[in-house]
């Protein structure tokens, strides 16, 4: 839940505060760079349609400005990542597996069946986004099981040294800084063989945990746009992967959002050859309202948040 109007967070580099409805960061003791300054920056830069002024005020701009690495900033991000080098703090980090306690769960351990002859390039030279879909087609528990544990399950576990335990770090298929993996998968699913509802992924597990059943094309056709090139009705589920950011932040501040954003991208083209390489089309969408689609996941927004959104289903020309 968001915190109300008189909540603050505060740590000794920044405070958090939440006042009608929007987010205020107020940073201290710490060296920023200003919108003025970016712009003084870009005056000795190409001032073309494709320059100065369709970045200088960009707070994208603002934001790959100050998460560039210098000398200084390099040495102090080295000594954050430095406490990392101890066993009990990697191990308590690299069990990042958000879950739904109480939840019914459908378990995908038992499939992942494949008979697929595809070879590697060809499912690279194939893979096209897909906007035609067979609306009778029915998702089975072997795709999903396929698609989710492949692209982002533990598929492989990383002892870890100087512990006497048996701590370990749960590895998946894709890269990711410092193996925290700071995403979350959800799967809107409204044709396949479970009940059709919301569902949460659980890497450590290979299951999904059932967040709630129900028909959601009416609530989500007004949040996410899909028309006029895919009809919504047509595809078999939703994949909704959102960003869990401090997890990334604790070790590596403000650089980490960039490592976030690489992830993200990683995983919807892991997701999407996975798809092509199994026969099912796929299409990645960069039209929603975040903090409602935010709300609908029952996540707070801030510390979680929606960054990727893919159809899924058959294609009609397959």
């Amino acid at each position: 839940m968001l915190p109300n109007d008189k909540t603050k967070r505060s740590t000794n580099k920044r405070t958090l505060s939440f006042g009608e409805g929007r987010m205020r960061l107020n940073i201290s003791k710490k060296i920023v760079m200003r919108i003025t300054e970016l712009r003084d920056k870009c005056d000795d830069k190409d001032g073309s349609m494709y320059g100065k002024k369709n970045i200088e005020d960009s707070m994208a701009m603002l934001y790959h400005e100050n998460s560039k690495l210098t000398t200084h900033s390099t040495r102090v991000l080295g000594e954050n990542i430095g406490a990392f080098s101890n066993p009990f703090v990697l191990e308590r980090s690299s069990q990042p597996f958000k879950c739904y306690p109480g939840r019914e769960t459908i378990d995908l351990s038992i499939y992942g069946q494949h008979n697929s002859s595809n070879h590697f390039f060809d499912v690279i030279t194939q893979r096209r986004s897909v906007r035609d879909f067979d609306k009778t087609y029915k998702l089975s528990l072997n795709e999903l099981s396929l698609l989710l544990h492949n692209a982002y399950g533990v598929t492989y576990k990383s002892k870890i040294e100087g512990l006497t335990s048996e701590g370990h770090m749960g590895m998946r298929n894709i890269p990711a800084a410092g193996g925290l993996y700071p995403l979350e998968i959800y799967i809107v699913l409204f044709n396949a063989h479970i009940p059709a509802g919301l569902y949460h992924y659980r890497p450590d597990q290979n299951c999904l945990e059932k967040i709630k059943e129900g028909h959601f094309i009416p609530n989500l056709s007004g949040l996410i746009q899909t028309e006029p090139y895919i009809n919504m009705n047509d595809c078999a589920g939703l994949i909704i992967i959102t960003g869990m950011i401090e997890r990334l932040f604790i070790k590596y501040r403000d650089r980490g959002y960039r490592f976030l954003m690489q992830e993200s991208g990683a995983l919807g083209l892991m997701l999407s050859l996975i798809a092509e390489s199994i026969k099912l089309g796929s299409c990645v969408l960069g039209g929603y309202n975040d903090d409602q689609v935010n709300d609908f996941l029952g996540i707070d927004g801030v510390f979680e948040t929606i960054n990727n959104v893919m159809v899924i289903g058959k294609p009609t020309h397959a």
